[in-house]
């Protein structure tokens, strides 16, 4: 059995102290001694601002010292969409540093929820100061490096991503492949006219139209129609649109489904939203000059509502310079023991 380790419940914040650094756990188990870590975490609710919705995300402050490997299990064991692990910067310097995102499934390269919940966590621990904060903050993850500032909105602060620019990598002409991964009719798909598209911003993501919240409402993923659009162009994963909203001041209405990274359904799309910004303005699907913006409902369907923000310059009918944010509350503080 294990001596001299307490049990810590989750720690619902009113405000945050600072957390402690690695400690050291010697295990006994078996009659075998073996060394353990105590990982500290925060628990973030990310494109949100209230308790319980938005796309939770497990951070892990000081993760310099995590192998990959432990990493990758946290990730499983833990389950949400991202879980994300500060580390060194590469290239060393002020007001950057470096960032590992892990769905349960696999490392990913870029996660946007991740990057807007590390940078949030950093000002919840007071890493950066007051004056800090009207100043960019880069984050080098393998995809690149991706900057963050800080604004105040409404009462609220706004953390903002800059995404790459829009790399729209081709249309998917197989509608009624993705009806029926979606468990809806082609007709819902085909009423709007406008094409399943894949753009990038820093991930590959799948656009798919849909004519009325109805047709929102009645999706139910099918996995093995997934698998066969993964077989065509390498993932199967779809976030899919509605022009038609709920809330007073949304654009559009969002659902974002990743099974092949072990994702059922993400409440908040952060890099999905900077695709789909530049979708909407190359298909003229909202009013534009040379500067845009939409507000993005999302997770609705799953009980944790979310509002994403995006904006882009507008060049040529193209999007470019796109930025995706939104705000952050502070749920929770643990610890975790892994040998």
């Amino acid at each position: 059995m294990a001596t001299g380790l307490p049990y810590d419940k989750l720690t619902i914040l009113c405000g945050c102290a600072k957390l402690n650094r690695y400690a050291a756990w010697n295990l006994e188990c078996s009659g075998v001694i073996f060394h353990a870590m105590e990982l500290e975490f925060l628990l973030i609710d990310v494109f949100t601002d209230r308790h319980f919705g938005g796309s939770p995300l497990y951070l892990f402050p000081d993760a310099g010292q995590i192998p990959e490997r432990t990493m990758q299990m946290l990730a499983n064991e833990l389950g949400f969409g991202e879980t994300a692990f500060i580390v060194s910067s590469g290239s060393g310097g002020e007001r950057r540093s470096g960032l590992r995102v892990f769905t349960p499934a696999a490392e990913i390269p870029f996660g946007g929820h991740s990057v807007l919940g590390a940078t949030f966590g950093l000002d919840l621990l007071g890493v950066r100061k007051s004056g800090d904060k009207d100043l960019p903050f880069t984050w080098e993850l393998e995809a690149g490096q991706y900057q963050i500032t800080t604004r105040q909105e409404d009462g609220l602060s706004i953390y903002s991503l800059a995404q790459d620019a829009p790399v729209f990598l081709g249309q998917y002409f197989h509608r009624k492949k993705v009806a029926r991964t979606l468990g809806i009719s082609e007709d819902e798909i085909a009423i709007t006219g406008l094409p399943c598209e894949v753009i990038s911003t820093g991930l590959p993501i799948h656009i798919v139209p849909l004519g009325s919240m109805d047709a929102m409402e009645q999706i139910n993923l099918r996995r093995r129609d997934a698998d066969a659009i993964a077989r065509d162009i390498g993932f199967g994963d779809l976030f899919v649109f509605t022009c038609e909203t709920i809330n007073e001041g949304s654009t559009v209405h969002c659902r974002m489904f990743a099974p092949h990274f072990g994702i059922p359904e993400d409440p908040a799309s952060g890099a999905a939203t900077g695709a789909l910004i530049a979708y909407l303005v190359k298909h003229r699907l909202i009013k534009f000059t040379d500067q845009v913006r939409i507000v993005s409902e999302q997770g609705l369907e799953m009980g944790r509502p979310s509002r994403l923000i995006a904006e882009a310059k507008v060049f040529e009918g193209r999007a470019t310079s796109v930025h995706v944010g939104g705000s952050c509350v502070a749920m929770g503080s643990g610890r975790i023991v892994v040998p």
